[in-house]
């Protein structure tokens, strides 16, 4: 996670401003405080990705989430996602946000799903096509501080009923 959360990718993701994650303390803190909380509360969060070796979980290469914080305006949570550097562009993101929307659906019941990213980020832009998102547009979203983001959505007629 420290890695991740540290490359220019992930920095730029959050809009050039540097991570607190620098430290494997910092990230425990993370996962204990936040991450945890999330599953408990929602039935999902975010899980880890990883290559599979010999049919078992091996190199970890990011992490796939589906988020939706107590106080959000949104009424259907938001799928992220992020991997190390040199496994971009490989179709691992893809992968995984399929495998996550099919299991948030059958196990919890989620029936509609939010994508948000910087509207100039081409790759993430793809992932989410690719994940069968529809592109809603360039919207400010009160959740990300008022901020304009590119809004796509998964399985809504009308995102106004969702909060967008």
């Amino acid at each position: 996670m420290v890695n991740l959360w540290n490359t220019p990718e992930f920095i730029t993701m959050l809009g050039g401003k540097p991570t607190s994650i620098t430290t494997p303390s910092a990230a425990k803190t993370l996962i204990e405080n936040r991450f945890i909380a999330d599953h408990k509360r929602n039935g999902y969060g975010i899980y880890l990705v990883s290559l599979l070796d010999n049919g078992q979980p091996g190199i970890p290469i990011g992490t796939v989430s589906l988020m939706r914080g107590e106080s959000s305006s949104l009424l259907a949570p938001d799928i992220g996602f992020a991997v190390l550097s040199e496994y971009m562009r490989k179709g691992y993101a893809v992968e995984a946000g399929t495998a996550l929307i099919d299991y948030v659906g059958k196990e919890q019941g989620v029936i509609a799903i939010f994508g948000f990213c910087n509207g100039k980020n081409e790759a993430s832009m793809a992932t989410l096509r690719k994940l069968g998102l529809k592109w809603e547009g360039l919207r400010v979203v009160k959740d990300f501080g008022d901020d304009e983001t590119a809004c796509w959505s998964w399985s809504m007629e009308d995102v106004r009923e969702y909060g967008l």
